[in-house]
């Protein structure tokens, strides 16, 4: 197994730090963790495929909501419980990061500097954080509004 792949095990313990943050019941807790690793693994795979990240956090987000439907359905709880902690380690912190330090850069470039390129920088990374959240919300959402409804 390749070391590249080790890192989607650090997954589960941010889940399981950001559940036990929301009050998870403590039952739930190991299904958060294996539906973190999961989803990593499978936006990596995308990745490794040369896909797009933004595809493969669609696809890790169908997989995490629609697992965690099913599992909730299961033990009678709400899947939500399941579903937001184990995609929030998805969160894309590094596009944020890089799209703010952008547009410091260009906050604290002189008058006669041209910031074309940290502008241009700050949009393609700020425009990538929003695809990659939005793809989070809807993958998650999207087995409430298609799964058929069992006992909700």
């Amino acid at each position: 197994m390749s070391t590249t792949w080790l890192i989607e095990l650090m997954a589960a313990p941010a889940a399981l730090g950001f559940a036990l943050l929301f009050n998870v019941p403590p039952k739930a807790l190991w299904m958060c963790g294996i539906l973190a690793v999961s989803g990593h693994a499978v936006r990596k795979l995308v990745l490794t495929m040369d896909g797009d990240i933004v595809f493969g956090t669609l696809l890790a987000a169908l997989l995490i909501g629609i697992v965690a439907e099913l599992w909730a359905d299961r033990h009678n709880q709400p899947g939500v419980i399941y579903a937001i902690s184990a995609a929030i380690p998805m969160i894309p912190g590094k596009s944020m990061y890089q799209s703010v330090q952008a547009l410091l850069g260009i906050a604290t470039m002189s008058a006669e500097a041209d910031g074309t390129a940290l502008l241009v920088a700050a949009g393609v990374h700020g425009v990538k954080a929003i695809m990659i959240v939005l793809a989070l919300a809807f993958g998650i959402a999207a087995p409430l509004l298609l799964l058929p409804k069992r006992g909700r």
